[in-house]
């Protein structure tokens, strides 16, 4: 095509491919109790695909906000999808993301704090919420999209001494279509004030190819070769021709309970964590942290190409999509976001400024715990990341340092 790749996105491809490899750099660690050595080969430390990495992170991040971050109180998962064109640009601008972000976590906010005036009688509530903005969907398409875990009530008090904590019942269908609809209306009032149209695209003036290819992407099509603008081959025992689904949900199909669609968004917020369920959040956090690429879901067919198993089979019978080697770069190349754009987001009482977050966040004796080396380590070691913890540290044959 003679265009060339975002410098950013070669980087982390050619990063990906020397991750994990000896021949690329190792740390040697030695174990003085058995004196055995092993070696640890550097990592790429991408953000964007690379199925190592992205697992560590997951689990480290997954491990700080359940002992670090968030209290022990319900939570429950917000999850906004946009509709096509505001995906393609959200996709490259982070400022834009965080202008659709914060409409949508004010309408969030407002309508908390309504039901806890309504049904609490609490005047001005204190909310928070940590976000995690996930560039794909389940069949490696790029599809921006918010997964925002919300305390499921209020505190009460003043943002600087926040007092005791107000669970709010479940809300109802039509709360989740009043914050949607909500949220539709910030975000074209914010476009209209900043003269934001979809019509323009400084992308593709910009960086062509990545513009073709995020494009492509978002609409599930092939973006290069002589197939090029066809749907993506999906595979099944019962692939029946119609409409492609989108985010799941067959369109027409009918809806989940608290899942309302308006305006080509949607909003879906029937996942809730009960408090001091510890195991169950730190199974949510890891879901909606995790990388987009599993190793074990991507497999050779007989013919060369490549076959990805979805999570979830969708309603039309689709379990796999297939695609040609070269395919598989046009697909991993979007999901690399770009440089300097924060993927985790905090807001209200949670976030990192907020002058009462430390009186919310878990107590000082829940860090400790984390974070305290036994007698015979290191004190250093106890700011390693939880993944690294337990690990190469260990001799295979005395278990010591």
């Amino acid at each position: 095509m003679g265009a060339p790749v975002a410098r950013f996105v070669e980087r982390e491809i050619r990063a990906y491919l020397n991750c994990g490899v000896l021949a690329h750099g190792f740390l040697r660690v030695h174990c003085d109790g058995c004196g055995h050595d092993r070696l640890v080969a550097f990592s790429c430390k991408g953000r964007g695909f690379c199925p190592s990495c992205g697992g560590r992170r997951m689990a480290d991040t997954a491990a700080h906000l359940v002992d670090r971050v968030l209290p022990e109180v319900p939570i429950r998962q917000w999850v906004l999808t946009l509709p096509y064109p505001l995906r393609y640009r959200c996709a490259w601008n982070a400022r834009l993301t965080s202008e659709v972000l914060r409409c949508f976590l004010r309408a969030v906010f407002a309508d908390q704090r309504r039901r806890a005036k309504r049904d609490l009688g609490i005047g001005r509530g204190l909310c928070g919420s940590v976000t995690f903005i996930q560039r794909f969907g389940s069949a490696l398409n790029l599809t921006p999209h918010f997964h925002t875990l919300v305390l499921d009530g209020v505190y009460t008090g003043t943002s600087s001494a926040p007092g005791p904590f107000s669970p709010l019942p479940p809300p109802e269908t039509e709360d989740v279509a009043r914050v949607l609809a909500g949220t539709a209306r910030r975000v074209l009032r914010r476009f209209e004030r900043k003269g934001i149209t979809m019509e323009e695209d400084p992308l593709a003036a910009d960086d062509p190819l990545m513009a073709m290819l995020g494009a492509a992407s978002i609409r599930s099509r092939i973006a290069t070769g002589p197939e090029a603008g066809d749907p993506w081959r999906r595979l099944g025992d019962r692939v029946e021709p119609g409409e492609e689904e989108e985010d799941g949900v067959e369109p027409g199909a009918r809806l989940p309970p608290r899942c309302v669609r308006y305006g080509g968004m949607s909003l879906h917020a029937d996942v809730a964590v009960p408090a001091h369920d510890r195991r169950r959040l730190e199974r949510l956090c890891r879901y909606v942290a995790r990388p987009p690429l599993a190793l074990d879901r991507l497999q050779e067919l007989p013919d060369r190409r490549l076959s990805f198993r979805l999570k979830t089979p969708w309603r039309d019978g689709t379990t796999h999509v297939a695609m040609e080697r070269r395919e598989l770069l046009e697909r991993l190349a979007p999901l690399i976001p770009p440089p300097r754009a924060h993927q985790v987001r905090y807001h209200g009482i949670l976030a990192p400024c907020a002058s009462g977050r430390d009186r919310v966040v878990p107590g000082r004796e829940t860090k400790e715990l984390v974070l305290q080396p036994a007698k015979d380590e290191p004190s250093c070691l106890a700011t390693q990341p939880t993944s690294w913890i337990k690990g190469p540290r260990n001799g295979p044959i005395c278990r010591n340092v």
